[in-house]
């Protein structure tokens, strides 16, 4: 409640201020163009999103998966390894299935939960079907990318994450949970599917149907994700920031 407070009190002093008296303002998605509307700012506000570029590196099988059955379906994780990115939702969906899930999971990164991951893990009802990878290289992320069914990111906070964006760009489907308007926004532009934030019920339920959905709705899911990353790359989105440059220092 303090913390709140504190929050309040700095928004009021400092940050109405900052934004009413700034030439132009940014804001990263549609989602927190109005959030600050609500918070009383004023004038007009660009919405321009965080940048991405395509990863590169040939693409190679990160060891970890080397012994998995050949054909049956993948899903997986790209993230930090913190409790922003609902590990501990993905793991709870993960037992929630009655035996074999009908797919295998991969988790890829490191961070604060790198040992309660490694101890949750070997506690799962589901571990044989989980595989934790640890930090990955690009050449090991684009091959997930590219030879996943979907990927999953179930956070309980996002702004506009680099993996939701280069997941698109592959082709691949994604579930998003629908934190700041994300999960709106995936189901908009017809990437994959959304879930309520923290429901590993329902997270549980869209894997099952992002792995068992038919050849053609998965294809449909790719090739929006793939049209709609392109307005996500760099040289898209620099030249919508030197827009804004160039009109302050015109004004």
């Amino acid at each position: 409640a303090v913390g709140r407070m504190v929050k309040r009190l700095r928004w009021a002093a400092q940050g109405r201020r900052t934004l009413h008296s700034s030439d132009a303002r940014v804001v990263l998605t549609p989602f927190f163009e109005d959030l600050l509307r609500k918070k009383g700012v004023r004038g007009h506000l660009d919405v321009i999103p965080n940048g991405f570029s395509p990863v590169e590196d040939p693409a190679e099988e990160p060891a970890g998966l080397s012994g998995r059955e050949a054909g049956r379906p993948l899903i997986s994780f790209v993230g930090r390894m913190s409790f922003q990115k609902g590990l501990d939702v993905l793991m709870d969906a993960m037992d929630s299935y009655d035996g074999d899930p009908g797919f295998d999971l991969a988790i890829a990164g490191k961070g604060e939960l790198t040992e309660w991951l490694r101890d949750r893990h070997s506690e799962s009802s589901a571990k044989q079907h989980v595989s934790v990878l640890g930090l990955v290289s690009d050449s090991e992320k684009r091959w997930l990318y590219e030879n996943s069914d979907c990927i999953v990111i179930p956070s309980r906070f996002e702004g506009l994450p680099t993996v939701l964006l280069e997941a698109m760009h592959s082709g691949t489907p994604v579930i998003m949970a629908d934190v700041n308007g994300l999960g709106a926004m995936v189901e908009e532009c017809g990437s994959g599917l959304s879930v309520p934030c923290e429901d590993h019920a329902s997270l549980a339920s869209a894997m099952s149907e992002a792995v068992n959905a038919d050849p053609g709705k998965a294809s449909e899911w790719g090739s929006s994700g793939m049209e709609a990353s392109r307005e996500y790359q760099w040289d898209r989105v620099t030249e919508r920031v030197l827009e804004v440059y160039r009109r302050v220092a015109g004004e």
